[in-house]
Protein backbone atom coordinates (compact mmCIF):
# COMPACT_ATOMS: atom_id res chain seq x y z
CA UNK A 1 0.00 0.00 0.00
CA UNK A 2 1.15 3.66 -0.56
CA UNK A 3 0.87 6.47 1.76
CA UNK A 4 1.48 9.73 0.40
CA UNK A 5 1.78 13.12 2.35
CA UNK A 6 0.30 16.08 0.28
CA UNK A 7 2.13 18.82 2.21
CA UNK A 8 5.47 20.18 0.93
CA UNK A 9 8.08 20.04 3.96
CA UNK A 10 10.89 22.92 3.98
CA UNK A 11 13.69 20.02 3.87
CA UNK A 12 13.89 16.65 3.77
CA UNK A 13 17.37 15.37 5.03
CA UNK A 14 18.22 11.64 4.61
CA UNK A 15 20.51 9.99 6.40
CA UNK A 16 21.35 10.85 10.28
CA UNK A 17 24.87 10.85 10.62
CA UNK A 18 27.00 13.72 12.49
CA UNK A 19 26.29 15.58 9.24
CA UNK A 20 22.98 15.02 8.47
CA UNK A 21 21.61 15.70 12.24
CA UNK A 22 23.74 18.63 12.40
CA UNK A 23 22.10 20.45 9.05
CA UNK A 24 18.61 18.77 10.94
CA UNK A 25 20.25 20.75 14.13
CA UNK A 26 20.94 24.02 12.13
CA UNK A 27 17.70 24.39 9.79
CA UNK A 28 15.26 23.78 13.09
CA UNK A 29 17.02 26.52 14.80
CA UNK A 30 16.52 28.65 11.73
CA UNK A 31 12.26 27.87 12.01
CA UNK A 32 12.77 25.31 9.32
CA UNK A 33 10.25 22.34 9.15
CA UNK A 34 12.83 19.61 8.95
CA UNK A 35 12.30 15.90 8.45
CA UNK A 36 15.26 13.51 8.89
CA UNK A 37 15.16 10.26 7.38
CA UNK A 38 17.36 7.59 8.70
CA UNK A 39 17.53 4.04 7.00
CA UNK A 40 18.71 2.03 10.79
CA UNK A 41 16.28 1.23 13.41
CA UNK A 42 19.14 2.68 15.54
CA UNK A 43 21.00 5.95 14.77
CA UNK A 44 24.62 5.95 15.63
CA UNK A 45 24.71 1.44 14.43
CA UNK A 46 26.48 0.25 12.29
CA UNK A 47 29.77 1.76 13.78
CA UNK A 48 31.85 2.90 10.50
CA UNK A 49 34.15 5.33 12.75
CA UNK A 50 37.68 5.42 14.52
CA UNK A 51 36.11 8.50 17.08
CA UNK A 52 39.30 10.51 16.85
CA UNK A 53 38.39 14.27 16.56
CA UNK A 54 40.03 17.86 17.83
CA UNK A 55 38.22 19.89 20.38
CA UNK A 56 36.87 22.18 17.27
CA UNK A 57 34.10 19.15 16.81
CA UNK A 58 33.47 18.73 20.77
CA UNK A 59 32.75 22.88 20.65
CA UNK A 60 30.18 22.37 17.59
CA UNK A 61 28.28 19.65 19.37
CA UNK A 62 27.04 19.20 22.98
CA UNK A 63 27.84 15.59 23.99
CA UNK A 64 29.04 13.63 26.31
CA UNK A 65 30.89 10.73 23.99
CA UNK A 66 34.53 11.95 25.36
CA UNK A 67 36.02 8.08 26.35
CA UNK A 68 39.69 9.12 26.26
CA UNK A 69 41.69 11.76 24.67
CA UNK A 70 45.73 11.33 23.56
CA UNK A 71 47.94 14.11 22.56
CA UNK A 72 50.39 11.98 21.24
CA UNK A 73 51.06 9.93 18.24
CA UNK A 74 54.07 7.12 17.25
CA UNK A 75 54.85 6.40 13.42
CA UNK A 76 56.36 4.09 12.90
CA UNK A 77 57.50 2.89 9.51
CA UNK A 78 58.43 -0.14 7.91
CA UNK A 79 61.62 -1.17 9.52
CA UNK A 80 60.90 -0.56 12.37
CA UNK A 81 62.05 2.81 13.09
CA UNK A 82 59.60 5.30 14.63
CA UNK A 83 59.47 8.99 15.47
CA UNK A 84 56.95 9.98 17.98
CA UNK A 85 55.27 13.43 17.93
CA UNK A 86 53.60 15.51 20.70
CA UNK A 87 50.61 18.11 20.68
CA UNK A 88 49.76 20.20 23.58
CA UNK A 89 46.32 20.15 22.30
CA UNK A 90 44.26 17.47 22.68
CA UNK A 91 42.61 15.15 20.53
CA UNK A 92 39.75 13.47 21.53
CA UNK A 93 38.78 9.94 21.80
CA UNK A 94 35.43 9.26 21.57
CA UNK A 95 32.23 6.54 21.22
CA UNK A 96 30.86 7.79 18.09
CA UNK A 97 27.79 5.75 18.29
CA UNK A 98 26.56 7.92 21.91
CA UNK A 99 28.63 10.61 19.53
CA UNK A 100 26.12 10.31 16.67
CA UNK A 101 22.80 10.04 19.15
CA UNK A 102 23.88 13.48 20.80
CA UNK A 103 24.00 15.04 16.95
CA UNK A 104 20.63 13.60 16.66
CA UNK A 105 19.38 14.44 19.94
CA UNK A 106 20.35 18.22 18.88
CA UNK A 107 18.50 17.81 15.76
CA UNK A 108 15.52 16.83 17.32
CA UNK A 109 15.84 19.37 20.69
CA UNK A 110 15.60 21.78 17.77
CA UNK A 111 12.21 20.86 16.44
CA UNK A 112 13.36 18.63 13.76
CA UNK A 113 11.06 15.54 12.88
CA UNK A 114 12.87 12.09 12.77
CA UNK A 115 11.90 8.91 11.11
CA UNK A 116 14.38 6.04 11.81
CA UNK A 117 14.22 2.48 9.88
CA UNK A 118 13.18 4.54 6.60
CA UNK A 119 15.16 3.33 4.04
CA UNK A 120 15.08 6.08 0.54
CA UNK A 121 14.28 4.02 -2.24
CA UNK A 122 14.07 6.98 -4.73
CA UNK A 123 14.37 10.94 -5.15
CA UNK A 124 13.25 12.90 -7.87
CA UNK A 125 13.12 16.47 -8.20
CA UNK A 126 10.39 18.66 -9.58
CA UNK A 127 9.52 22.39 -10.68
CA UNK A 128 8.74 23.13 -7.74
CA UNK A 129 9.81 20.88 -5.34
CA UNK A 130 10.97 17.83 -4.32
CA UNK A 131 9.79 14.42 -3.67
CA UNK A 132 11.60 11.38 -2.14
CA UNK A 133 9.80 7.69 -1.60
CA UNK A 134 11.47 5.80 1.22
CA UNK A 135 10.29 2.40 2.83
CA UNK A 136 8.85 2.39 6.43
CA UNK A 137 8.08 -0.64 8.49
CA UNK A 138 6.59 -2.35 5.39
CA UNK A 139 4.93 0.78 3.81
CA UNK A 140 6.29 3.10 0.75
CA UNK A 141 5.95 6.56 2.01
CA UNK A 142 6.46 9.38 -0.34
CA UNK A 143 7.02 13.14 1.07
CA UNK A 144 7.40 16.82 -0.67
CA UNK A 145 10.19 19.10 0.39
CA UNK A 146 11.55 22.09 -1.58
CA UNK A 147 15.07 20.55 -0.93
CA UNK A 148 16.42 17.37 -0.36
CA UNK A 149 19.72 17.14 1.66
CA UNK A 150 21.91 13.67 1.12
CA UNK A 151 23.37 12.92 3.96
CA UNK A 152 23.52 9.42 3.58
CA UNK A 153 27.25 8.68 2.87
CA UNK A 154 29.27 6.95 0.08
CA UNK A 155 26.30 4.69 -0.60
CA UNK A 156 24.00 7.91 -1.19
CA UNK A 157 20.86 7.02 -2.73
CA UNK A 158 20.25 11.00 -3.27
CA UNK A 159 23.84 11.08 -5.37
CA UNK A 160 23.35 8.45 -7.71
CA UNK A 161 19.53 9.47 -7.65
CA UNK A 162 20.00 12.97 -8.55
CA UNK A 163 23.84 12.97 -9.63
CA UNK A 164 24.62 9.79 -11.41
CA UNK A 165 28.37 9.56 -10.24
CA UNK A 166 30.50 9.15 -6.96
CA UNK A 167 33.87 9.74 -5.67
CA UNK A 168 36.60 8.71 -7.65
CA UNK A 169 38.98 7.67 -4.49
CA UNK A 170 37.54 5.20 -2.11
CA UNK A 171 39.81 3.75 0.77
CA UNK A 172 38.03 0.49 2.08
CA UNK A 173 38.73 0.49 6.26
CA UNK A 174 38.92 -2.44 8.56
CA UNK A 175 38.79 -2.12 12.08
CA UNK A 176 38.07 -4.12 15.48
CA UNK A 177 37.79 -2.86 19.01
CA UNK A 178 40.11 -4.84 20.67
CA UNK A 179 40.55 -6.50 24.52
CA UNK A 180 43.97 -4.94 24.19
CA UNK A 181 44.98 -2.00 26.32
CA UNK A 182 47.93 0.38 25.46
CA UNK A 183 50.68 1.09 27.53
CA UNK A 184 50.54 4.65 26.30
CA UNK A 185 46.99 5.61 26.68
CA UNK A 186 48.04 9.22 25.50
CA UNK A 187 49.50 8.32 22.02
CA UNK A 188 48.00 7.10 18.98
CA UNK A 189 50.03 4.40 17.18
CA UNK A 190 50.25 4.98 13.25
CA UNK A 191 51.48 2.48 10.71
CA UNK A 192 53.05 3.14 7.27
CA UNK A 193 54.36 0.80 4.53
CA UNK A 194 53.12 -2.11 2.55
CA UNK A 195 52.81 -4.21 5.56
CA UNK A 196 49.70 -2.93 7.31
CA UNK A 197 47.97 -0.94 4.27
CA UNK A 198 47.73 -0.93 0.28
CA UNK A 199 48.51 2.70 -0.04
CA UNK A 200 47.15 4.56 3.15
CA UNK A 201 47.97 3.48 6.57
CA UNK A 202 46.95 1.41 9.88
CA UNK A 203 46.41 2.64 13.59
CA UNK A 204 45.77 1.66 16.98
CA UNK A 205 43.75 4.27 18.99
CA UNK A 206 43.79 3.57 22.88
CA UNK A 207 40.53 4.09 24.83
CA UNK A 208 40.87 2.74 27.99
CA UNK A 209 40.48 -1.44 28.51
CA UNK A 210 39.82 -0.78 24.64
CA UNK A 211 41.96 -0.57 21.65
CA UNK A 212 40.86 0.64 18.06
CA UNK A 213 42.49 -1.20 15.67
CA UNK A 214 42.72 -0.70 12.09
CA UNK A 215 43.59 -0.28 8.37
CA UNK A 216 42.90 1.31 5.28
CA UNK A 217 43.36 0.24 1.41
CA UNK A 218 43.41 1.95 -1.58
CA UNK A 219 44.29 -1.25 -3.44
CA UNK A 220 43.35 -4.67 -2.19
CA UNK A 221 40.65 -4.61 0.50
CA UNK A 222 41.80 -3.78 4.34
CA UNK A 223 41.13 -6.90 5.61
CA UNK A 224 44.10 -8.73 4.84
CA UNK A 225 46.44 -5.87 6.00
CA UNK A 226 44.52 -6.18 9.20
CA UNK A 227 45.41 -9.14 9.79
CA UNK A 228 49.11 -8.34 9.48
CA UNK A 229 49.29 -5.46 12.04
CA UNK A 230 47.04 -7.47 14.58
CA UNK A 231 49.61 -10.00 15.16
CA UNK A 232 51.07 -6.87 17.38
CA UNK A 233 48.00 -6.93 19.93
CA UNK A 234 46.78 -10.89 20.04
CA UNK A 235 44.24 -11.71 17.55
CA UNK A 236 42.26 -13.70 20.03
CA UNK A 237 41.13 -10.47 21.97
CA UNK A 238 38.52 -9.06 18.91
CA UNK A 239 35.10 -8.04 20.95
CA UNK A 240 33.58 -6.43 17.50
CA UNK A 241 34.01 -5.53 13.84
CA UNK A 242 33.28 -2.52 11.56
CA UNK A 243 34.60 -0.37 8.49
CA UNK A 244 33.06 0.58 5.37
CA UNK A 245 34.50 2.21 2.45
CA UNK A 246 35.82 5.95 3.22
CA UNK A 247 35.52 8.85 0.28
CA UNK A 248 38.62 10.99 0.22
CA UNK A 249 38.09 13.06 -2.98
CA UNK A 250 35.41 15.44 -3.28
CA UNK A 251 32.95 16.03 -6.14
CA UNK A 252 33.38 18.42 -8.61
CA UNK A 253 29.81 19.20 -8.12
CA UNK A 254 27.89 19.52 -4.76
CA UNK A 255 24.23 20.65 -5.68
CA UNK A 256 21.99 20.46 -8.10
CA UNK A 257 18.05 22.19 -8.78
CA UNK A 258 16.64 21.28 -5.57
CA UNK A 259 19.47 19.20 -3.90
CA UNK A 260 22.87 19.63 -2.09
CA UNK A 261 25.00 16.52 -0.51
CA UNK A 262 26.95 16.97 2.36
CA UNK A 263 29.92 15.20 4.26
CA UNK A 264 30.78 11.59 2.97
CA UNK A 265 27.97 11.72 0.22
CA UNK A 266 30.13 14.71 -1.64
CA UNK A 267 33.59 12.95 -0.74
CA UNK A 268 34.14 15.92 1.44
CA UNK A 269 36.72 13.81 3.56
CA UNK A 270 39.87 14.76 4.89
CA UNK A 271 41.76 12.75 2.36
CA UNK A 272 45.01 12.04 4.41
CA UNK A 273 43.48 10.96 7.37
CA UNK A 274 39.85 9.87 5.99
CA UNK A 275 38.18 12.03 8.91
CA UNK A 276 34.99 13.32 7.89
CA UNK A 277 33.13 14.32 10.63
CA UNK A 278 34.62 17.81 11.24
CA UNK A 279 34.23 18.17 7.49
CA UNK A 280 30.87 17.07 7.69
CA UNK A 281 29.51 19.00 10.37
CA UNK A 282 31.34 22.29 8.26
CA UNK A 283 29.90 21.45 5.00
CA UNK A 284 26.40 20.93 6.98
CA UNK A 285 26.78 24.49 8.04
CA UNK A 286 27.17 26.13 5.26
CA UNK A 287 24.96 24.57 3.32
CA UNK A 288 22.06 24.97 5.86
CA UNK A 289 22.81 28.83 5.83
CA UNK A 290 22.95 28.90 1.85
CA UNK A 291 19.60 26.56 1.75
CA UNK A 292 17.50 28.67 4.85
CA UNK A 293 18.37 31.66 2.20
CA UNK A 294 16.97 29.94 -0.72
CA UNK A 295 13.72 29.20 0.95
CA UNK A 296 13.14 32.24 2.73
CA UNK A 297 13.96 34.34 -0.64
CA UNK A 298 11.55 31.65 -2.73
CA UNK A 299 14.40 31.24 -5.02
CA UNK A 300 15.31 27.35 -4.72
CA UNK A 301 17.01 26.18 -7.98
CA UNK A 302 20.69 25.32 -9.39
CA UNK A 303 22.14 29.37 -9.21
CA UNK A 304 20.67 29.73 -5.41
CA UNK A 305 22.47 26.22 -4.25
CA UNK A 306 25.23 26.89 -5.98
CA UNK A 307 26.37 29.07 -3.03
CA UNK A 308 26.53 26.25 -1.17
CA UNK A 309 29.82 24.97 -3.22
CA UNK A 310 31.14 28.35 -2.96
CA UNK A 311 30.86 28.18 0.70
CA UNK A 312 32.36 24.97 1.60
CA UNK A 313 35.58 25.20 -1.08
CA UNK A 314 35.82 28.84 0.94
CA UNK A 315 36.36 26.94 4.61
CA UNK A 316 37.80 23.39 3.23
CA UNK A 317 38.47 23.91 -0.63
CA UNK A 318 42.08 24.45 -0.50
CA UNK A 319 42.81 22.00 2.33
CA UNK A 320 41.02 19.52 0.68
CA UNK A 321 42.54 19.88 -2.61
CA UNK A 322 46.42 20.10 -1.29
CA UNK A 323 45.65 17.43 1.14
CA UNK A 324 44.92 15.31 -1.80
CA UNK A 325 47.90 15.91 -3.96
CA UNK A 326 50.19 14.65 -0.74
CA UNK A 327 47.97 11.62 -0.21
CA UNK A 328 48.27 10.84 -4.03
CA UNK A 329 52.18 10.89 -3.85
CA UNK A 330 51.79 9.34 -0.50
CA UNK A 331 50.04 6.46 -1.79
CA UNK A 332 52.51 5.75 -4.06
CA UNK A 333 55.53 4.81 -1.82
CA UNK A 334 57.66 1.97 -1.85
CA UNK A 335 58.79 0.88 2.01
CA UNK A 336 62.07 2.03 0.74
CA UNK A 337 61.68 5.38 0.27
CA UNK A 338 59.31 5.44 3.30
CA UNK A 339 62.67 4.84 5.42
CA UNK A 340 64.33 7.14 3.43
CA UNK A 341 61.47 9.79 4.58
CA UNK A 342 62.02 8.68 8.37
CA UNK A 343 65.65 9.94 8.26
CA UNK A 344 64.93 13.05 7.21
CA UNK A 345 61.51 13.43 9.66
CA UNK A 346 63.24 12.06 12.72
CA UNK A 347 65.91 14.59 12.85
CA UNK A 348 65.08 17.05 15.91
CA UNK A 349 64.31 20.44 14.08
CA UNK A 350 61.55 18.59 11.72
CA UNK A 351 60.16 16.82 14.87
CA UNK A 352 60.20 20.07 16.52
CA UNK A 353 58.56 21.70 13.24
CA UNK A 354 55.85 19.00 13.05
CA UNK A 355 54.79 19.31 17.01
CA UNK A 356 54.48 23.16 16.89
CA UNK A 357 52.53 23.34 13.96
CA UNK A 358 50.80 20.18 13.44
CA UNK A 359 46.86 20.56 13.27
CA UNK A 360 44.81 17.28 12.47
CA UNK A 361 41.38 19.50 10.92
CA UNK A 362 44.26 21.85 8.91
CA UNK A 363 47.09 19.32 7.90
CA UNK A 364 48.57 21.18 4.80
CA UNK A 365 49.97 23.63 7.65
CA UNK A 366 52.44 21.68 8.89
CA UNK A 367 53.29 19.51 5.42
CA UNK A 368 54.09 22.90 3.67
CA UNK A 369 56.28 23.96 6.46
CA UNK A 370 58.31 20.25 6.94
CA UNK A 371 58.85 20.43 2.77
CA UNK A 372 60.02 24.53 2.75
CA UNK A 373 62.48 23.33 5.65
CA UNK A 374 63.62 19.81 4.00
CA UNK A 375 62.99 20.48 0.46
CA UNK A 376 64.25 16.28 0.18
CA UNK A 377 60.85 15.52 1.24
CA UNK A 378 59.37 16.99 -1.63
CA UNK A 379 61.73 14.68 -4.34
CA UNK A 380 61.30 11.84 -2.25
CA UNK A 381 57.57 11.63 -2.65
CA UNK A 382 57.71 12.76 -6.13
CA UNK A 383 60.10 9.84 -6.98
CA UNK A 384 57.51 7.45 -5.30
CA UNK A 385 59.34 4.32 -5.66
Amino acid sequence: MNFYEDSVRDVIVVGAGPSGSYMGYSLSKMGHDVLILEEHREVGKPVECTGLVSERVMKLVNTKAETNYVTGASIIFPGRSSIHIEKTEKTIVMDRDHFDKDVAGMAIGAGSDFSINSRVISVKEHEDHVSVKYRKDGRIVEENASVVVGADGINSVVRKELYGTRPSRIVSAYQVDSAYSMEDQRSVEVYLGSGTSGGFFGWATPSGDLTKIGTGSLFPTARKFFERLNRNFGSNRILGINGGAIPISYLKRTYSNRSILVGDAAGIVKPLSGGGIYTGIVSSKCGAGVISRAIENGSVNSKSLSLYQKSWRSELGKELWFDGIIQKLFSSLSDRTFDRLYRVISRPEITELINRKGDIDYPSKVVLSVILRSPEILAYLLAGK
